[in-house]
């Protein structure tokens, strides 16, 4: 985090990092694991050309066990642990977790997952 001072007020910046959990993916697949380190929120950003797809959020303990975690769908602030839309936007609060994924349950198509997490 970066201090910054304006007229004697000490505020704290955010740390901002993004993320690929899938790039143009044409099968099913884990991706790739975000390791939360001191971060406490991700937005994921679903597209591609994809006709049909389903994707699934997990979190992953220290022992590698998947655990469903739900979301935050920004479109229209309904919660869900998967969608099988793309163009969408999901919030995830992930202070206290070890790692966070999407995982492509099925794909027509191409689809990609990326993030951005904030700490």
């Amino acid at each position: 985090m970066l201090p910054e001072t304006d007229d004697n007020i000490f505020r704290t910046i955010p740390d901002k990092i993004t993320f690929t959990f899938h790039e143009a993916t044409t099968a099913p697949s884990e991706g790739e694991e975000f390791l939360v380190s001191h971060f406490r929120d991700i937005t994921v950003k679903i597209s591609g050309s994809s006709t049909t797809r389903e994707l699934k959020f997990f979190a992953i303990d220290e022992n590698g066990e998947k655990t469903e975690l739900a979301g935050t769908n920004k479109t229209d602030f309904q919660l869900g642990t998967g969608t099988l839309n793309t163009n969408e936007n999901w919030d995830f609060e992930i202070a206290g977790l070890f790692k966070f994924m999407v995982e492509v349950i099925s794909v027509n198509g191409d689809v990609t997952v990326k993030g951005i997490a904030v700490s």
